[in-house]
């Protein structure tokens, strides 16, 4: 009995093994690598029906070999903004150029002297585009636009890509930039003479009776600060808020023909020249110089008004003893105009790092880029609500009139001057120093004639018409 018992513990033992190890090569089988696999394999996630998806392939970092694009410009105050970009392109690299000064024949001496040396540069801003397109140094940027994805999301203002076209519709150079121009305000002078902020829809009157109001010449303080700029960009305004010139820098409609030489557009000028001689808020040369200069600048707190864009924001923000503020430029007897600097920048048909150099001109339209620009003074250009919005949130307007600069943003016109052959010599440059200098306005007229008849010939010429 004890061995029958024996015999059957030893059988159900012998089971016993075979069904456990049963299950473990079964386990094992089952964690197995199909026959011909490398890997593990991903598994898809499941879409919540029973149905998966395939797995992305990660693909491994393209590599690339390093890049130094040479970028030809006179504003030595982007480097963050060159950071910005090679953090998102860690093998691109800028080095910005700068030429004897900002006149386009020092840039285009720049330009032939690198390529001569067998080091092109690849990029370059610019002020008269006709310049540029005589020798075939820039490359045409349409086809660069109609295959980069990115800028199919980005919506623009009219016509901004067009803004730079030359008469045959070639695109050699498109706005990298909006800066805006504003009426800074000495926020302290304004209350030491009793006076209100005006909003923001004001008119020149008002602007007339605040800068004689807050003239004291015994305190050596002035209504208007004694800078050519104010000539320049204020006074262009206002011809065309008046209706009195179609277009900035007194430019008729097809932007062939100065109109400063016309009675309304010269009766604006001889409006600003009585801030002068009958009102005595606006100092002039003379009395600059009897001053030391205090008056000859905003930052030196003496004036209660100054034109300015980008440029003087920052020093003033840093170095201003003062509290300040912005006002947009008034409202005339027609509309409410500013004047909007657009920055061109050309790829140059030398470049060897062409794709390279369109990447620099594309990421000037991310989020990135242009949250920086409003943090430095600029626009934003791309139209965005989240951009907008920003404009409270920037370091640089906290505590200023952001309803100014949202409103500045939307108003014409741009200054036309990329497009204009020998821009850099219309007789409207030599305004600010007759007003200054309280000289004869009539002699600006045969200046006038003769650069219309040049501009229309070398227009004529590079049309080949």
């Amino acid at each position: 009995m004890t061995a029958k018992w024996s015999a059957k513990r030893y059988f159900v033992l012998v089971v016993g093994i075979i069904l456990v190890l049963s299950v473990f090569l079964s386990a094992c089988s089952s964690e197995k690598e199909p026959e011909g696999s490398t890997g593990p394999i991903a598994v898809a996630p499941s879409d919540g029906g029973g149905k998966k998806e395939a797995a992305e392939t990660v693909k491994p970092e393209e590599k690339h070999e390093p890049v130094t694009l040479k970028l030809v410009t006179w504003n030595n105050t982007y480097d963050d903004l060159y950071k910005k970009f090679t953090a998102k392109y860690p093998w691109i690299t800028i080095e910005p150029i700068y030429p004897a000064n900002g006149l386009d024949t020092s840039i285009i001496e720049k330009i032939a002297a690198l390529q001569a040396a067998g080091t092109p540069a690849d990029l370059t801003w610019l002020t008269d585009l006709s310049q540029y397109t005589k020798g075939g140094l820039l490359e045409d940027l349409k086809p660069y636009i109609e295959k980069d994805e990115s800028l199919k999301s980005k919506k623009l203002p009219q016509g901004f890509f067009e803004s730079f076209d030359n008469a045959q519709g070639q695109r050699y150079a498109i706005p990298f930039v909006d800066v805006p121009m504003w009426v800074m305000v000495n926020m302290d002078l304004l209350a030491k003479y009793g006076l209100e902020m005006p909003g923001n829809d004001w008119t020149y009157d008002k602007f007339r009776e605040l800068a004689k109001a807050a003239t004291d010449p015994a305190a050596g303080e002035y209504g208007l600060t004694n800078s050519g700029i104010f000539a320049q960009y204020f006074l262009s305004a206002m011809s065309v808020a008046n209706g009195n010139s179609p277009n900035l820098w007194y430019m008729n409609e097809d932007l062939t023909q100065s109109v400063l030489d016309k009675p309304e557009a010269m009766n604006d000028v001889k409006w600003i020249q009585e801030f002068m001689t009958k009102d005595g808020s606006l100092p002039g040369n003379n009395k600059t110089k009897e001053l030391g200069g205090s008056v000859g600048n905003f930052i030196n707190g003496k004036t209660l008004f100054m034109i300015g864009g980008d440029f003087i924001l920052e020093p003033l923000q840093k170095e201003a003893k003062f509290k300040f503020d912005v006002l947009p430029f008034p409202k005339g007897k027609v509309t409410q105009v500013t004047h909007h600097i657009y920055g061109p920048i050309g790829l140059l048909s030398s470049s060897k790092h062409k794709e390279e150099a369109w990447k620099w001109i594309s990421f000037q339209f991310e989020a990135e880029a242009q949250k920086w620009k409003i943090d430095h003074g600029s626009n934003a250009f791309v139209i965005d609500d989240e951009l907008k919005a920003y404009i409270d949130e920037s370091p640089l307007w906290q505590g200023k009139n952001t309803e100014a600069v949202k409103m500045t943003k939307d108003m014409c016109c741009i200054g036309p001057g990329p497009t204009i052959p020998v821009f850099q010599e219309n007789p409207f440059l030599s305004v600010a120093d007759i007003i200054l200098s309280g000289g004869d306005l009539n002699s600006l007229k045969p200046r006038i004639e003769a650069w219309n008849k040049k501009t229309l010939e070398l227009r004529k010429a590079v049309s080949g018409q």
